[in-house]
């Protein structure tokens, strides 16, 4: 049986980190991915900051988006702070979705927002804040037959059930993993509503992606990535995990079968963009004027 644990800010006092569980290189994984041999091309590494102990994705033009029970706030991106401007927070529909906009703008590239929900199976990036995972993982002898489920690191003879996966700890640093897009839900709690896209930490099979990753404590915030013809794209803010029930850590543990839930961008790209200026609408406008500037100085002299 699997619960879904809430807002990951509210499993653990907010600290200022960041991490993402990912099995084939635990502990690493601490820089963009380099698109050679089984890595994927980087999505956005450098777009990944930290704000208020979790996560966010700077998404251009001094606009950072969030999630929601994260909140506004000073915004730590690539080792610099950049201050909130104080005025411009915006929350996103009824979705756990918040964005809001710095006094400064970093000199980082913009990112696109998916316009179409990713297809099940879709392989995705997942970068983002947490916990950092130990190097090896931890099996868990269950006994699932009582409520609460009963767990140990060591046999007892009620266990019915074996569970493995990654406990964590306090140090941490950006990282990024893969995942599939297992499936589309609505999601609420704490009166929010919406449909999330949500990956499941498989261990192994034809669905196991070769960096599969899962989000812990203080990942709310971060980004999932997909990749269409036209590019990568923003698909998600992660805000919340399924975990089992009675799970030893709740979230600041990744075992096989939790899953990560990211709110579907798709449903709220449009409300999004009509606050954020389009920085090509904004260059063409500038060239327009640009050309009937120049015209009308032609025809006046």
């Amino acid at each position: 049986m699997r619960t879904l644990s809430l807002p990951l800010l509210l499993l653990l006092p907010a600290i200022s980190t960041f991490g993402l569980v990912n099995d084939t290189d635990p502990t690493g994984n601490t820089s963009a991915p380099t698109g050679t041999g089984d890595q994927p091309t980087d999505p956005g590494f450098a777009n990944i900051g930290q704000v208020n102990g979790s996560s966010g994705v700077y998404l251009g033009d001094g606009w950072v988006l969030t999630a929601n029970h994260v909140g506004a706030g000073t915004f730590n991106l690539g080792g610099t702070s950049y201050s909130y401007n104080g005025t411009d927070s915006y929350q996103i529909g009824d979705a756990d979705l918040r964005l809001f906009k710095l006094s400064t703008t970093p000199a980082v590239s913009g990112l696109s927002l998916s316009l179409t929900t990713p297809l099940v199976g879709a392989e995705s990036v997942l970068i983002s804040g947490g916990r950092t995972p130990a190097a090896s993982t931890t099996t868990w002898y269950v006994d699932s037959d009582v409520d609460p489920w009963l767990w140990d690191t060591e046999s007892f003879p009620e266990a019915d059930r074996t569970e493995e996966g990654y406990t964590t700890s306090g140090p941490k640093t950006v990282r990024w993993g893969t995942n599939l897009i297992s499936g589309v839900t609505e999601v609420s709690y704490s009166g929010y509503t919406y449909d999330a896209l949500y990956t499941n930490f498989t261990e192994s099979g034809p669905f196991k992606t070769d960096y599969e990753a899962q989000a812990v404590t203080n990942d709310s915030g971060g980004a999932l990535f997909v990749q269409t013809l036209s590019g990568w794209e923003l698909a998600g803010i992660l805000t919340s995990v399924g975990n089992y029930d009675n799970q030893p850590g709740g979230a600041n543990s990744a075992l096989y079968g939790n899953l990560t839930y990211a709110v579907n961008l798709a449903d709220y790209a449009t409300e999004i963009n009509s606050i954020i200026p389009e920085p090509q609408s904004t260059a063409f406008f500038i060239s327009l004027a640009t050309l009937a500037y120049g015209f009308r100085r032609k025809q006046s002299a």
